[in-house]
């Protein structure tokens, strides 16, 4: 069980790897790096090629949000800038439950709705591949040129924007943890929306639990509640960093919901 944070580390890099590659320097590089971009869920949605899309949904539905740590790359560059958290005093604090935040489904109906209006330009502020190719083309600003001249904008104004993309996402990463990921990210509000439906969850088990928090203070999604035993899989990106810390294996990847360890106690009504 605790070698699926492994799994989750090596498809991570690897996927962040080809994004830059594809985007920062050519797409023909290598010839697995176009398969990065051929997994991305926007560029597959604009691109109609529907069997991508299905591919994701069946797979969100056994495992849940595994896009979001695996295959996105945003969501891998906060992952690499949330453990400097530790060397800025201000921020070296274990990260604790929070409610979720409703915004995110407002900005979901936006961006659908600019979507489906031709307003492409907000999906280039709000939509994880979009973010990364402005940052790459920051970095090389060849390889975007041509994309910011569609919006009618020069390679300068090109270059900020990425720099300010850059600098939003490190900055949220380093006061929220993954707050991105499950206030502003649109593809992120859209797999929550299958929590219910998953096979796959992550438990709590009441029965093994000491009430150690270490599974709350890591949780970079701040999502899992040690107190009542809940873990709100709707934001749960799958990064399992919780599994590997547990010392008591008493959260877990699984399939069944698990039950109170001991009955609710209700009031007694007084005569």
């Amino acid at each position: 069980m605790k070698d699926l944070r492994t799994i989750r580390i090596f498809l991570s890099t690897l996927f962040f790897i080809g994004a830059v590659a594809y985007l920062a320097v050519s797409p023909m590089v290598h010839p697995m790096v176009r398969v990065v971009e051929k997994v991305q869920i926007v560029p597959s949605l604009i691109a109609s090629c529907m069997g991508t899309i299905i591919v994701w949904l069946c797979v969100t539905f056994v495992l849940g949000r595994v896009y979001c740590s695996t295959v996105c790359p945003i969501g891998t560059l906060q992952d690499i800038f949330i453990p400097l958290r530790r060397f800025i005093p201000a921020l070296n604090r274990p990260f604790a439950y929070h409610k979720d935040r409703p915004v995110k489904y407002n900005i979901l109906i936006i961006y659908v709705v600019c979507l489906l209006m031709g307003a492409t330009a907000i999906s280039y502020w709000i939509e994880p591949w979009n973010i990364m190719r402005n940052i790459c083309g920051a970095i090389c600003p060849s390889a975007e040129e041509s994309v910011w001249l569609t919006f009618g904008v020069g390679v300068g104004t090109g270059i900020v924007a990425g720099i300010l993309s850059a600098l939003l996402i490190i900055v949220c990463a380093l006061f929220t943890g993954r707050g991105f990921c499950n206030t502003v990210c649109p593809i992120g509000a859209a797999l929550g929306c299958f929590n219910d439906f998953t096979l796959y969850h992550i438990e709590i088990d009441p029965d093994k639990c000491i009430n150690c928090m270490k599974c709350e203070e890591i949780c970079k999604s701040q999502c899992v509640k040690v107190v009542g035993r809940y873990v709100d899989n709707s934001r749960c990106v799958r990064c399992f960093d919780c599994l590997k810390v547990c010392p008591n294996d008493a959260i877990r990847f699984q399939r069944n919901r698990n039950l109170r360890a001991t009955p609710l106690i209700r009031k007694v009504k007084t005569r």
